[in-house]
């Protein structure tokens, strides 16, 4: 198994970079339709919220990648 990307960059970039960007529309995709958040033009002043991605491989009790 190969090491988990620290960024997203990272993980466009690896050779498992179909996976993880399925997985980044999957959450974009779930986060909008939850109508969690929406995407705004930031009003002029304000400063963005920072976020952080979580990037993990789920490991299956016998070693397979989920």
């Amino acid at each position: 198994v190969e090491e988990t990307p620290l960024t997203l960059q990272e993980a466009l970039a690896s050779p498992d970079s179909i996976f993880w960007n399925e997985a980044v529309n999957d959450e974009m995709e779930s986060l909008l339709s939850n109508k969690t958040w929406v995407l705004v033009d930031l009003p002029l002043g304000c400063k963005t919220i920072v976020c952080k991605w979580v990037l993990r491989k789920k490991i299956k009790p016998d070693g397979i990648i989920d």
